[in-house]
């Protein structure tokens, strides 16, 4: 200890003043503290003008005061002095710190004034704020916690403290550790006093760092001490306590508050003299829960209660700053957790913060519709569906409290104003289309009230020229509606407000929306600014890029119809109540006057490079207009001078150059400019050097290039697109081909030579479609006469390059794949008039199904039947047969002749109407070039302005087993085996499998059909007929092994030995086969395509991604058939084939994937289309089943063949057919009556009343839908 009165670096002065000058603490002097004064550590009373320390100058809380006598003892007297001044001390912040500091250049602390007595109420309401604290600190679990708890954690609430600490300096650092030094000290000098006088005490924690200035950590540190250390032995809860700086900390330390619940708490417990003969226990012992409550702590209520916390936590953070960051926190709870709890807890959330009964604020609703959008986009469907369900529900609720309550009261609350807010947001961000928008405007004009008059001002206002931009025609439709709605409520009852409203959707129809009606240019840049964000998003894979195109009625009918966004096909339809014009009506009233000008045509500008605002101006009056007179027009309102009009040359070459493909739209534009102004004439020509300039050609130096503008490469497509639309004002006269004058034609760089090639081909074209072509290449050819370098130029390039050129030659259409879908398509294209050409690598047309699958196997099948029927089969009906004999040789003859007649009948067709047929493997070269590797030698090369994908698809192998097509064969090895192996072994129990087992089985053969699910047929047959046809199957010799799992398989010499196990769990068991045939599926067949060269992107199953009109992300190619989404069957790709083909031609097609027969054909054949009946139970539809066996049927029994039976499943409600589903002979055939009258939308009372023939197997159709709608006749 240094001497009295020498200051010790690294100690407060406070703890010198205490030691004292011999080098020891002296005993404070303990008296009756009855003049309510405060007693200082060194063993003197303050004065009467002295107070606490400088650095404590005012106390936080306060205990109130008593006169009593102190206990005289002298080491709790001992204690209690120097912890009072100590922790008092320590306990006030880095703030006293300095001040104390700062004072440590003198000897002593200077006095203050007296410091302030409070008041009897304000140490009420401090003690009880202080128990309020305590007890909310207890509830959440943080006293005596220097962290967050884990549950906090969990809720994601880990950086709820996060920030709240700040920043320590160097010299706040330096302070802290010297105090931390001394009070290190003083806990060690404590201690030695301590065992010197023979006193057993808990050690005294040092407080650290971090307890000065933690309110958290202190209040832990006074529970510790109030319940068993040292300081509780010379005190009671009537003890006085001073009202210094010390007193509050002791305050603050003890925490004793008589009235308070938690002193009890706190109160030092009794011993309890401990039982020898119970066990002992370390605290209190908790309840007993029984066993059958147990099991509820890991429920799947807690699950979700656990789910919720943590969405709650991601969606309470939700910014746009940290959108994307959350989006991958959400991700990966969907990863981690069950998707439908993380989808139901997200949809409530987000309702949660949307749904209120004030006013929400356009900012938040916004924020939260973009990251609704953004999960729609990353995660699917089902959190779409779901979401869009929920609101429409709640606004349905809402809104009829909503018209209740307007009738009692003017304010009601706006839980629904700030749904259809929502709603429109979520419309403007594409997670829904406009059909939902204008259901609900054609909802809310029913009724003009008040309400529904606000409810439509909001729509307006938000989405309104976004409406009028994507539907017009439905925008005039709403207008319409509108006056018989005003003649109902009665034009002399309608408020302000609804007039306003009125007269908003009609400057709306007519693009004159005031400024007011609109969205603020706050509102807008938020809308921009998120459609930013979510444009991010594009970047990554994404499960959903379309708006769900559903109407408010197919939400409304979900219960009845089933969930469409599962179902598939019910929001396909255009709005039912959408009337037909009359054809006499004039245009005029039809076409709009102008399209919306949003905030997308200001961004799409920026994206398109137009960065200054007269280039963006011409680009939004260019976009915006309706045809090329109104550009004109618009251009024109521009009043731009002549500098300026140079740019509209620059705006519609880099238009034109950025479409997928070309578009004459802006070559009228260009035309009306160059026919009117001179000057515009010059800027193309002017702009045409530029481009030649970027394309690498010399003479065009860089100050003939636009400073302000990219040097970019200029890509083919550009190439392509502008040349045609310089060749389109060449050929019209607007243009010379003196523009070329400055090039040398002999020599030119590789992009400029494809632009002057397809330039001048397309001026040839132009030409030529002219009324009077020689006169027209005359003109066009005549204007370079005054220029003899380039009529040479033009002369060798048009004999070198032109004369070769394949330009002129670019097909309508281009088919890679010649099998049922392509050769359908090109038969109906070249019908069109189309010029089309198909390629097919396999040398014969008709794909799999026509060379390999469904033609060869019903030859097989139909044979084989009849050689079974004969040697079984034709005794019992009085015709024997002697001596049949099985030429498997001839069979297969049999079936190659069949094959062959139908692919040289299809390649005859491809001819007689006038389609190309290439024989070789195509590949994409680019967008539109198709590069053809010959099957006899060779290469070539096809140009097409559209192209489709039909490929088709491939075996699904099984890993572990090489198909060789001799002991392990696919389907096609099956139709061709040279002999008929003793045993057979098929994996997997769909349709292929089961008719080649029928075939082989016929034939002789011991056949095993291994199914991994508890059905055959696969999961799209009913579960009832599945079963009767398993049994009839298993009769004719079949052997089946349903809800098994192949694990592996070998080749043992000749054998194939297969392990294969209970699907639900068993004994292993090893099957021996002669052969193995792999049916386990098919997979799309896209190798080889090049698709990686033009960007077109696989789902997760390796299909090609199209949308409702089978168009890739690039609309001039298409796909259909097996390579792509639905059921792989021969009949489904044909219709598409025809309805891409009618998408192309005319714009429209059509394919209702909900009315697709299925058909397995052994013996007796399986037929169905429509719902089965488990689809009905798990879609929650009410239905009526009729059967009809054909046992009962005349026809069957005259033919001896009454295995089967005609199941048809109608709506409970509606009697329409959902299904049609039928075991017989024929029932491929009996199955298109099912098929039409579920296209046609007809109920089984209208097929009981359709009269059918006499006697045949279609009576049992008949019966079935009479057994459905009443009762069958025969039955």
């Amino acid at each position: 200890m240094p001497p009295p009165g020498v200051k010790k670096p690294t100690l407060p002065l406070h703890l010198l003043k205490e030691l004292g000058a011999g080098g020891c603490r002296t005993t404070p002097n303990r008296k009756p503290n009855t003049s309510h004064s405060t007693e200082k550590a060194g063993g003197r009373k303050n004065a009467p003008g002295e107070g606490a320390p400088k650095s404590i100058s005012k106390p936080r809380r306060s205990k109130p005061e008593k006169e009593e006598n102190v206990v005289d003892d002298f080491d709790e007297d001992e204690d209690d002095g120097e912890d009072l001044l100590s922790d008092g001390v320590l306990d006030e912040g880095s703030e006293d710190d300095d001040e104390i500091e700062d004072n440590e250049d003198g000897d002593e602390v200077m006095d203050t004034l007296p410091q302030r007595k409070l008041s009897k109420t304000a140490k009420e309401k401090l003690a009880q704020d202080d128990a309020e604290i305590a007890d909310l600190e207890r509830k959440l679990g943080l006293k005596n916690r220097k962290s967050l708890p884990q549950s906090f954690k969990d809720d994601g609430l880990s950086d709820l403290l996060d920030g709240l600490g700040g920043g320590v300096d160097e010299q706040t650092q330096e302070k802290r550790k010297r105090k931390a030094e001394a009070d290190e000290w003083l806990a060690a000098k404590r201690r030695k006093a301590e065992t010197s006088a023979g006193v057993k005490k808990q050690p005294r924690p040092v407080l650290s760092d971090g307890s000065d200035e933690s309110d958290e950590d202190m209040d832990g540190f006074d529970d510790d001490d109030s319940e068993g250390s040292g300081f509780g032995d010379g005190f009671d809860d009537d003890e006085d306590i001073d009202e210094s700086g010390q007193g509050e900390s002791q305050d603050d330390f003890e925490e004793f508050d008589s009235d308070n619940e938690e002193a009890a708490e706190e109160q030092p417990q009794k011993r309890v003299r401990e039982n020898p003969y119970v066990a002992p226990t370390t605290g209190q012992a908790a309840k007993y829960v029984p066993p059958s409550l147990r099991k509820e702590t890991g429920s799947d209520a807690e699950l979700a209660a656990r789910i919720r916390r943590q969405t709650q936590g991601l969606v309470n953070r939700i910014t746009e700053s940290n959108l994307l960051s959350i989006m991958t926190e959400i991700e990966k709870l969907y990863r981690e957790y069950p998707r439908q709890h993380v989808t139901s807890s997200l949809v409530d959330l987000l309702l949660i913060q949307v749904c209120e009964p004030t006013s929400l604020p356009d900012t938040l609703l916004i924020l939260s519709a973009g990251f609704a959008t953004a999960a729609y986009m990353v995660l699917g469907t089902d959190f779409g569906g779901q979401l869009i369900q929920e609101v429409v529900e709640r606004f349905d609720k809402y809104h009829e409290e909503a018209k209740v309550a307007a009738l009692e009261r003017p304010d009601v609350p706006k839980h629904t104003s700030n749904l259809i807010t929502f709603i429109s947001e979520l419309y403007t961000f594409q997670l829904t289309g406009p059909n939902l928008i204008f259901d609900y405007i054609r909802m809310l004009l029913e009724d003009l009230s008040e309400l529904n008059a606000e409810l439509l001002l909001r729509v307006v206002r938000m989405c309104g020229p976004t409406l009028r931009h994507d539907d017009p025609m439905a925008l005039k439709d709403i207008v319409s509606l509108i006056p018989p709605a005003v003649a109902k409520a009665g034009e002399q009852n309608l408020t302000v407000r609804t007039k306003f409203m009125i007269d908003t959707i009609t400057d709306l129809k007519n693009n004159k929306m005031k400024a007011g009606a609109g969205a603020s240019a706050v509102v807008s840049e938020h809308i921009t600014r998120m459609k930013k964000l979510l444009g991010q998003l594009k970047s990554k894979k994404l499960k959903s890029t379309e708006p769900m195109r559903m109407g408010l009625k197919d939400i409304q009918d979900a219960d009845k119809k089933g969930k469409w966004w599962l179902v598939g096909a019910s929001w396909a339809e255009k709005a039912a109540n959408a009337e037909n014009d009359d054809d006499d009506s004039d245009d005029e009233s039809i076409l709009l006057d102008d399209v919306a000008q949003g905030p997308d045509l200001a961004e799409l500008a920026r994206e398109q490079g137009m960065n200054t605002e007269v280039r963006r101006s011409i680009f939004v009056s260019i976009m915006s207009a309706m045809d090329c007179q109104d550009a004109y027009v618009r251009i024109l309102k521009l009043r731009l001078n002549k500098e300026r009009q140079r740019e509209v040359p620059n705006v519609i070459i880099r238009c034109v150059g950025a479409e997928q493909h070309y578009n004459p739209y802006y070559t009228l534009v260009a035309k009306r400019l160059c026919s009117e102004q001179r000057e515009v004439k010059w800027a193309f020509q002017a702009s045409l050097w530029k481009l030649f300039g970027r394309m690498g050609e010399s003479g065009f130096g860089e100050d003939e290039v636009d400073d302000e503008e990219e040097d970019e490469a200029v890509d083919m497509r550009r190439i392509v697109n502008t040349a045609k639309m310089f060749g389109a004002l060449v050929a019209g006269n607007n243009l010379g081909l003196i523009l070329l004058k400055r090039l040398n034609l002999l020599y030119l760089q590789k992009k400029t030579r494809d632009f002057v090639e397809v330039m001048l081909v397309n001026v040839l074209l132009e030409c030529q479609a002219n009324e009077r072509p020689g006169e027209a290449i005359a003109r066009v050819f005549g204007g370079v006469e005054a220029a003899p370098d380039l009529a040479r130029g033009l002369q060798y390039f048009l004999k070198k390059v032109v004369r070769k050129s394949d330009l002129a030659e670019a097909r309508d259409l281009i088919i890679i794949g010649g099998g049922v879908a392509g050769y359908v398509a090109a038969i109906k294209a070249g019908q069109e008039g189309m010029k089309v050409t198909c390629i097919e690598k396999r040398g014969t047309l008709g794909g799999t199904c026509l060379n390999v699958g469904c033609i060869p196997s019903k030859s097989l099948l139909n044979n084989t039947h009849l050689y079974h029927q004969i040697l079984h089969d034709t005794k019992h009906r009085g015709i024997e047969v002697g001596d049949v004999k099985l030429n498997l040789k001839q069979l297969m003859k049999a079936k190659e002749v069949s094959v062959s007649g139908l692919t040289k009948g299809v390649e005859f067709l491809l001819k007689k109407n006038g389609v190309e047929y290439i024989k070789g493997t195509g590949s994409f070269q680019d967008e539109h070039t198709i590069k053809v590797q010959l099957n006899d030698g060779g290469e070539t090369s096809v140009t097409g302005k559209n192209i489709l994908i039909a490929t088709g698809s491939e075996v699904t192998p099984f890993p572990g087993l090489e198909i060789d097509e001799k002991t392990v064969i696919s389907s096609t090895g099956a139709i061709a085996l040279e002999s008929v192996p003793k045993k057979m072994l098929v994996i997997g129990g769909g349709i292929i499998g089961l008719e080649m087992a029928s075939v082989w089985s016929r034939l002789g053969s011991e056949v095993t059909v291994v199914e991994f699910l508890d059905q055959i047929g696969g999961p799209g047959m009913d579960t009832e007929i599945a079963k009767s046809i398993q049994k009839i199957l298993k009769k004719q010799g079949i052997i089946f092994k349903t809800a098994t799992k192949v694990l592996s398989g070998e080749k043992a010499g000749d054998n194939v030995k297969i392990n294969v196990d209970s699907a639900k769990g068993g004994k292993q068991e090893t099957l021996d086969a002669d052969v193995v045939l792999v049916a386990i599926g098919r997979r799309p067949y896209t190798g080889g395509l090049g698709l990686e060269n033009i960007g077109l992107e696989l789902d997760e199953r390796g299909r090609v991604i199209i949308d409702s009109e089978y168009r890739t992300k690039l609309p001039h190619i298409r796909c259909v058939g097996d390579v792509t989404f639905g059921p792989m069957l021969a009949h489904k790709a044909e219709e598409e084939a025809v309805a891409a083909v009618e998408y192309i031609k005319k714009g429209y097609g059509h394919v209702n994937y909900g009315c697709i027969p299925s058909v397995m054909y052994t013996s007796p054949e399986v037929a169905w289309v429509g719902q089965s009946e488990q689809d009905l139970k798990k879609a929650g539809i009410k239905y009526r089943v009729g059967t009809f066996p054909f046992s009962a049927n005349s026809r069957a029994k005259t033919n001896l063949d009454t295995d089967g039976m005609v199941k048809m499943l109608a709506d409970a409600e509606t009697d329409r057919l959902l299904g049609v589903h039928i075991i017989g002979s024929n029932a491929g055939e009996m199955i298109a009556e099912g098929t039409l009258a579920l296209e046609y939308g007809a109920s089984s009372e209208d097929i009981a009343r359709t009269c059918h023939a006499h006697p045949t197997l279609a009576e049992a159709f008949k019966e079935a839908a009479m057994a459905t709608h009443a009762k069958a006749i025969h039955f």
